[in-house]
C-alpha cells in the first residue's frame, strides 16, 4: 500500500511543477510577474492576439485561473484587451510595454530553461517535454 502513494504520478509531478515554478518565479519576480503570466505573454507572442477561450485551450488553464492572471497584466499596462467581433468573449493581445518587457526578462528565462536542461541532461529534458506533451494530450 505504501507504495501506492511513494508512486503516485499525481503527487510527483505536482511537487515537480511547483518546484520548476518556484525556479521561473524567482526570475520573473523582479520584473513584477509570474512565471505563469510570463508563458501567458509568450504565448500571445507566438500565437497572436487571441481570445481568452483559445489562450485557455492552448495552456491548459481553469478560465478563472486565466481571467485573474489576464486582468493582473492587463493593470500593468502589459496585455490590452478588446471585445471580440463574434460573442461576448475578448481579445487579449501584447501592448508596446508588454513586448519590451518579455524582451528584458527573456534572457532570464532562458537561464532557467539552461539550469534544468543541465540537472536532466539533454537527452533527459527533451525525454521529459515528449512525455509531458504526450501526457497533456491525453
Amino acid at each position: 500500500m505504501t507504495d501506492d502513494f511513494t508512486q503516485c504520478m499525481v503527487s510527483s509531478s505536482r511537487m515537480a511543477a511547483r518546484a520548476i515554478t518556484r525556479r521561473y518565479d524567482a526570475y520573473a519576480r523582479p520584473f513584477g510577474i509570474t512565471s505563469t503570466q510570463f508563458s501567458l505573454m509568450g504565448t500571445i507572442i507566438a500565437a497572436g492576439d487571441q481570445t481568452v477561450s483559445e489562450l485557455a485551450e492552448k495552456r491548459g488553464f481553469e478560465r478563472t485561473t486565466l481571467t485573474r492572471n489576464l486582468d493582473r497584466l492587463e493593470k500593468l499596462g502589459l496585455i490590452a484587451s478588446r471585445p471580440a467581433e463574434q460573442g461576448n468573449g475578448r481579445i487579449c493581445g501584447l501592448t508596446d510595454k508588454g513586448r519590451a518587457l518579455v524582451e528584458q526578462l527573456l534572457p532570464f528565462w532562458r537561464k532557467a530553461q539552461a539550469e534544468i536542461r543541465a540537472e536532466l541532461g539533454e537527452a533527459g529534458f527533451e525525454q521529459t517535454l515528449k512525455t509531458l506533451r504526450r501526457l497533456a494530450a491525453v
